[in-house]
């Protein structure tokens, strides 16, 4: 197997997360930015993170995590209790839906490196505020989104939070992760878990060279 990411994608680093705390020695290739127009025989969108497996390759950072809890090995960043399992795919899947597209204007704005609608960008990030609301009824109040321990939801926002934090001050906009109580005493507990801390530290740097270079996907 072979993990194909980018340095500061918050998709494949919810995969690197899941790696290392799953202690999976997978081989991982770090892309350029942008992906080389050839990368497209590997991914047809075009898009990492991409898991090779006997020569086949998956695509979809979710679909990846599943496929690698599905290996069955220890520790498993699934809950054991059914309910908590179900708020834990509740958790991603209110990410991906409500809170990401409305993320990814903000991000696109940067990456165009133009004049930009800022109205729509206002509009944008009113969507994210009410999608980090919505989030923030079903996380817990402990250190991690749902139970004691690290699972496939902190994987998947914590990596896109760090982000938020370092691209919206770009644009002038308040940082939404900073400015939501509830969201920002859980990114401020689950950053220290020992798997994802690394993983966030090396997002970081990278992000901040992005002032006028673009944001990654």
């Amino acid at each position: 197997m072979k993990l194909y990411t980018m340095c500061g994608s918050r998709y494949g680093s919810r995969c690197l997360i899941q790696l290392s705390a799953k202690g999976l020695d997978i081989p991982v290739e770090f892309l350029p930015f942008p992906l080389p127009d050839s990368f497209a025989a590997i991914s047809p969108l075009n898009l990492v993170p991409v898991l090779e497996v006997d020569g086949k390759h998956l695509i979809e950072s979710q679909v990846i995590c599943e496929y690698l809890e599905d290996l069955g090995k220890r520790p498993s960043l699934r809950p054991e209790e059914p309910e908590d399992c179900a708020r834990m795919r509740l958790l991603i899947r209110l990410f991906e839906l409500y809170y990401d597209p409305h993320i990814l204007k903000i991000y696109h704005a940067i990456l165009a490196q133009e004049e930009f609608d800022m109205d729509e960008i206002i509009s944008a990030m009113d969507d994210v505020k009410g999608a980090l609301n919505l989030i923030a009824v079903y996380l817990d109040d402990k250190q991690y989104a749902v139970g004691e321990t690290l699972s496939l939801a902190d994987c998947a926002l914590m990596p896109p939070f760090l982000q938020a934090t370092i691209i919206c001050p770009m644009l002038g906009l308040d940082d939404p992760i900073a400015s939501h109580s509830t969201i920002a005493g859980y990114f401020d507990k689950t950053r220290s878990d020992p798997y994802v801390a690394p993983v966030l530290a090396d997002m970081e740097p990278y992000l901040k060279t992005l002032f006028g270079g673009g944001v990654t996907r």
